[in-house]
């Protein structure tokens, strides 16, 4: 949602930002402060454009079946909860727990805020390995879903990956067992047809 919204609300240099983030150069925090100094919207604007996108159709499935099998499922995302939250709410996920970002808007601007980002992490949403080490402190083995460089830290951290994109590329030069998925349907066959009891992250 990041890139829809740097497309419709900001202008192109959002991408050098971004390449700089990519390499490792600049934490999320200094990313996102930069591209949104870039955005130029309103509130309503900004929630209209949410309101258009909705999550993979495939995820609630395969968060109802996780569920009657009691795997925990949450979402961890070093995007905002601005956008997170109403698009979970939209496709009947409002309980299902997840950590990200907070952006809101206050006296006509946009605040950010990052609680999860910490030195010595990796810049790129390294946070999100942690979720995963506490689950595998639990007893649980843990797989994880994502797509992009800000999943990189917990990739490495889990116990069964799927990845597509930047991620699966990474994971290519850096030798990371990984199954390849296109959608979560892709993702909610494989568990079914394994029968593994993880818990499941993204």
């Amino acid at each position: 949602m990041g890139h829809v919204i740097f497309d419709a609300f900001a202008d192109s240099t959002w991408r050098d930002i971004d390449n700089e983030w990519i390499r490792g150069d600049i934490p999320t925090s200094e990313r996102a402060r930069r591209q949104f100094a870039l955005v130029h919207t309103d509130e309503q604007r900004f929630r209209e454009l949410v309101d258009q996108y909705v999550v993979d159709p495939a995820f609630p499935p395969l968060v109802a079946d996780l569920a009657e099998r009691g795997i925990p499922v949450q979402v961890v995302s070093d995007g905002f909860d601005a956008y997170v939250k109403p698009m979970l709410a939209r496709a009947g996920l409002s309980d299902l727990p997840f950590q990200s970002n907070r952006l809101f808007f206050q006296n006509g601007s946009i605040s950010l805020e990052f609680p999860h980002e910490r030195p010595g992490h990796d810049p790129r949403g390294g946070w999100k390995a942690g979720p995963v080490r506490s689950l595998q402190a639990q007893g649980w083995r843990v797989a994880y879903a994502g797509d992009g460089m800000s999943d990189w830290a917990a990739a490495q951290a889990a116990d069964l990956l799927f990845a597509r994109s930047q991620l699966a590329e990474r994971c290519q030069l850096d030798r990371i067992p990984y199954h390849a998925f296109d959608d979560m349907r892709g993702v909610h066959d494989w568990l079914r047809a394994n029968q593994l009891h993880v818990t499941a992250l993204g």
